[in-house]
Formats: structure tokens, sequence, C-alpha cells
């Protein structure tokens, strides 16, 4: 049993495992059982049953959130009943492991010995924000439901927020005082458990008040302090930045294009993180992304640093407007168009062009369409617009 605090697990019949939890849930999602976070272990020596001969099963007592009645609730497992979904990985009240068995009796003595410690971990929680382990997996979690209809068939798939703990205020950090019980043999502790306990608040949606509670230590994370102005700033002023993709964009061309240009258009907030909602300018597309993901660069740079000059525009010197039929496409150049296709739908594409034959059509890969190779007829039903590109922009 190498199960440690902080440890998350469920019952069998949860979809999620530790290689995958991006799996969306079918059927009634509501008997979907909780992600349970380990709060306190039987450290027994290995046992085994005098009939069957089969070893015994460890123990272990979880916590997870009701979202029925807005409690924490603590039960005890066999932990042959549950499967691992997600490993800890912090080092708090981190032990060795002998045997089987926890070997804690140096390392949890020391910790409640030396009351510098306890200032030191109320310097890091209080009056910080933490959730539970359990919590990003809970507010990951998607339903999908099926619906059809004479002519098509639709899969809706929506956000499953059974079980989300909330966000936690720590108003006070206390030591464990659960009395300590020894192996008489090897001398380690019966029952590991959280050295610390905090004491938190939260608002409580069922009784429109607060409620409070001890949670241990181990089983929770703390939230990061973040500073939206730079990005509040950035939507303010317009401005674009680049972000590196790591794969190739363009997939049928020799030219390699491993980036693109973002605008961020406003920051979302959920439960806990902050997203950013972004305009993808290389491919026409809205998306969003973690806060913590989107780098802001040193240069601010607008949409128009892109674009060089727009056809059609008013020439003073001519006293005319430029035409894209007068325009010669240079090969291995990008270009901005709006397209509308025999079809009668327009759309705005930026091209890498690969071959141009003029009045007649523009052979290019097109950002759109994922790189794809695509041919444009040349004439003013069908490039409604062109917009010439700054190339330092895609190098």
């Amino acid at each position: 049993m190498n199960t440690r605090l902080g440890d998350l697990y469920s019952l069998k019949n949860h979809p999620y495992d530790n290689n995958s939890t991006k799996v969306k849930i079918a059927g009634l999602a509501s008997m979907t059982p909780p992600i349970l976070v380990v709060s306190e272990i039987l450290n027994s020596p290995k046992q085994y049953d005098i009939d069957t001969g089969i070893i015994k099963s460890g123990q272990v007592r979880c916590i997870f959130y009701s979202h029925k009645n807005h409690k924490f609730e603590n039960l005890w497992f066999n932990i042959n009943d549950l499967k691992l979904i997600e490993k800890n990985d912090s080092d708090v009240n981190r032990e060795d492991r002998v045997n089987d068995e926890i070997v804690t009796k140096d390392v949890v003595l020391n910790r409640f010995d030396n009351p510098s410690i306890l200032k030191e971990i109320k310097n890091e929680f209080l009056n910080k924000q933490v959730i539970l382990n359990s919590c990003d997996l809970e507010l990951g979690k998607l339903k999908t439901t099926f619906s059809q209809t004479e002519y098509k068939s639709i899969d809706k798939i929506t956000a499953h927020l059974d079980f989300l703990p909330p966000v936690l205020t720590v108003i006070d950090v206390k030591l464990n005082e659960e009395k300590i019980g020894f192996n008489p043999k090897s001398g380690n502790r019966k029952k590991i458990s959280a050295v610390y306990l905090l004491k938190c608040k939260w608002y409580n949606s069922l009784s429109g008040s607060f409620s409070e509670d001890f949670i241990p230590i181990d089983t929770v994370q703390i939230l990061p302090n973040l500073d939206l102005n730079p990005i509040k700033d950035a939507i303010n002023n317009k401005n674009i930045f680049r972000y590196d993709l790591g794969k190739d964009i363009l997939k049928e061309s020799a030219k390699s294009l491993k980036h693109i240009y973002v605008l961020p258009l406003e920051i979302i907030f959920n439960h806990h993180k902050y997203e950013v909602r972004y305009y993808d300018i290389f491919r026409d597309r809205f998306s969003k992304m973690k806060f913590n993901d989107f780098m802001l660069g040193e240069d601010k740079m607008k949409v128009d640093d892109l674009i060089l000059e727009k056809i059609p525009e008013f020439k003073s010197d001519v006293g005319e407007f430029s035409k894209i039929k007068d325009f010669i496409f240079e090969k291995n150049n990008f270009y901005r168009i709006i397209y509308r296709d025999l079809q009668g739908n327009t759309t705005k594409r930026i091209i890498f062009v690969k071959e141009f034959i003029q009045n007649k059509v523009v052979i290019a890969d097109c950002l759109l369409r994922n790189g794809e190779e695509r041919h444009f007829r040349v004439d003013e039903n069908a490039i409604l617009k062109l917009e010439i590109l700054n190339q330092s922009f895609f190098i």
C-alpha cells in the first residue's frame, strides 16, 4: 500500500483513473461517486486473513464535499475497494516506508515537538485561500447527453459539478491534538494523520450563511495570488501577443509556423481559477486558456502593426481605389483575405502563397483550415478584401 495523505482515490466505478481524467460521462451522471482525498491511514503491519491466507486490506479515511448538504464528509474505506486517481506530490508530511509500514517515529514526533514549525505553517497558510486536492478534477468533469431528431443527432456537453468543493479561507492553524498511539513492536505510529489542521471558512449557499470546519493540511493546496492588472491593461489597450504552440500549423508546406498572435478580450473567473478569452488572429477563431498560460511579452503590439496595406484602398496620388485584380501575390508570403466562395459564404483567413496565376487563382496553405492547401479564385466577387501583412510576424 503506497498510499500517502492527500492522494486522490474513488470507487472503482468512477470513470477516471491514474492514466486518464479526460473522460466524458454519459448515462445518469449523478451516479458518479465523488473523488476522495486521503486524510488518514491506518498504519498496520502486513497481516493475513487466517481463513483464506489473503493479505488484509489496509484502511484509509477520506474526505469529500457533499453538494447535497454542503458539508465536508469523512468516511473510512478498505483500500482494496478503491482505485487510485492521482498521487499527491506535496512534501508535507512525507514519511519513509519499510515493509509496507510507514516509519514515523522520528519524523512525526519532531514535527510535534518543534513550535517554530507551527509558526512557519501559520505564516504560510493563515488568511490564504485553499482548495481541496480534488477540486480541479471535480471542476473539470463533463457530462454528455445524446438527443436525436428525424434529421440529425446532437451530443450536448455540459459541466458536471457534483461534489465540487468550495474555495476555503484559512482563519486559523492548529496542531492535531489527537492522541498518538504506537505499535509496541516497531514503535511506529498506528495511524497516520495530518500533523496540522486548518480552520477554514466558506460561504454555504444552502444555509445562506458561512460555515467553518477543520481540514487536514495534507488534503488542500494554496491558491496563488494573481496580478490581473497586466491582462486588464492589455485588454483596454487592445495589445496583441505572440503565443508559441510548439507544433507546426502549416501541415502541407516547406515553411514552418509554430506560433500565433492573440488578442486578449476578457477575463473569466471559473470557481477558483482565472481564464483569458482571446482571439486567435492567425486562425480567425475565439478560444480561452488558463490565466497562467497566457504569457505577456515585453513588446506591446497592436493589430495595425501586423497590416502594412489594405486593398481596396483609396489612393490619393491617382485619385481612385486600388484593385485586387491588379495585385501581384508574392510566393512564400502571408496575406489576409476576406473570401466569398461559390456558395456565397464569406470568411476571413490568413494564407501562405505557394503559387499565383494572375487574374485566375492563388494556391495557398490556409491557416483557417489547419494549414491545408486551398485554391482561391482571383476576381472581384471572390477575394473581397486583401491585407498585405508584415512578414516579420511570421518568423
